[in-house]
C-alpha cells in the first residue's frame, strides 16, 4: 500500500463510503495548551520608618497562566490513503477490474488508464460562454443565437480570453474518457469542478491516472444504447432551453469540429459529441491520483 497524492478528491463522498463500510476515519482533535510562569516580586517592601520599620517579603509574587487553543487536522494524504486501503482490504472496491468483471450501478471501482477530455467537454466550454452571453440577449433571439453570434462580438472575445488565455476553471462538470482501462466497454469519468486539490485544475486531468469512483451509468450496446451528453454540453441550462438547442446541436458540433480541424485541432473520431454510445460505463469520480 502506498501513500496517495490526489489531484482531485471528493472528501465528503469518500468518508461517507468509509462510514457506510464501518471503516474508522481519524477525527479532528481540539488541543488545549496551558503554560504557567511564576512572577517574582523582587525584594522587600518596608513599612514604617527608622529602627522600628518592618520589612515584608515581596518576592513571593504570583502565578500567571496562559491558555491557547488550536485545531489539529489529521494529515489528509495519510487519511485518504488509509481509508482507500481499508475499503480495498474488505473488497468493497473492485480494483483494476478485468475484462470479465461484471459492473453494476453504484459499484465502487478503482480503474487505471489514460485520461483525456472529451469533445463534449471542449464544446461544453463554448456552450457555457454562449449561456453567459445569452443573459444579455432578448428571449425572442434564442433560436437564432448559435447562427448569428459573430466572432467579432466583444462579449464573445472577452469570455474566450478569460477561459482560454486566463485558464479560468469553469463551474461545469468535465467528462473524461479513460482509455486503456482493460475493460471491454468504454469508460467515461464524470468530474465535478469543485473538488480539485490546491492548484490542480481541469487542465491537469489528462494523463496516466487511477480513478476511484462509483458507477453511475451503464450503457448497453443495443440500438437504444446511448446517453445524451447534454449534462456536460449544456450544464446549468434550463430544461426547455436544453430541449431547443439539443434538437440542432449535432449540426452545430459538426461545424465546430470542422472549424477546429481547419486550424490543426483534430478531435478523435468516435469521440463523445452529442451523446455517448454503448457499450460504456460512466464513473462519478471520488478521487484521481
Amino acid at each position: 500500500m502506498a501513500l496517495r497524492t490526489p489531484l482531485y478528491l471528493d472528501t465528503e463522498t469518500l468518508f461517507a463510503q468509509a462510514d457506510y463500510h464501518e471503516i474508522e476515519v481519524p477525527q479532528r482533535e481540539e488541543i488545549v495548551e496551558k503554560t504557567t510562569r511564576r512572577r517574582s516580586g523582587g525584594g522587600k517592601l518596608k513599612l514604617g520608618t527608622g529602627a522600628a520599620s518592618a520589612g515584608v517579603d515581596a518576592s513571593r509574587g504570583s502565578d500567571i497562566e496562559r491558555q491557547s487553543t488550536y485545531s489539529l487536522e489529521p494529515s489528509l494524504k495519510a487519511n485518504i490513503s488509509k481509508v482507500i486501503d481499508g475499503l480495498m482490504a474488505i473488497e468493497a472496491v473492485k480494483t483494476r477490474p478485468a475484462p470479465g468483471t461484471v459492473l453494476a450501478l453504484d459499484d465502487l471501482v478503482e480503474i487505471a488508464g489514460t485520461t483525456r477530455i472529451t469533445a463534449a467537454s471542449h464544446f461544453g466550454k463554448l456552450f457555457y460562454i454562449l449561456r453567459q452571453i445569452l443573459e444579455d440577449t432578448n428571449l425572442e433571439d434564442l433560436e437564432d443565437l448559435p447562427a448569428t453570434l459573430s466572432e467579432a462580438d466583444p462579449r464573445l472575445q472577452e469570455h474566450m480570453k478569460r477561459v482560454y488565455l486566463g485558464n479560468e476553471l469553469l463551474p461545469v462538470p468535465v467528462l473524461l474518457e479513460l482509455e486503456r482501462s482493460g475493460l471491454p466497454q468504454k469508460v467515461y469519468v464524470n468530474v465535478d469542478p469543485n473538488h480539485f486539490i490546491n492548484d490542480a485544475s481541469a487542465n491537469r486531468v489528462e494523463g496516466d491516472l487511477r480513478v476511484l469512483g462509483t458507477v453511475s451509468r451503464i450503457i448497453d450496446e443495443s440500438p437504444d444504447g446511448y446517453l445524451s451528453a447534454e449534462e456536460w454540453l449544456m450544464s446549468g441550462w434550463e430544461h426547455m432551453l436544453r430541449r431547443i438547442f439539443m434538437t440542432q446541436v449535432d449540426d452545430v458540433l459538426t461545424e465546430l469540429r470542422e472549424s477546429w480541424a481547419d486550424v490543426g485541432i483534430a478531435l478523435p473520431s468516435g469521440d463523445v459529441n452529442a451523446y455517448i454510445s454503448g457499450p460504456a460505463v460512466v464513473v462519478n469520480a471520488i478521487a484521481l491520483y
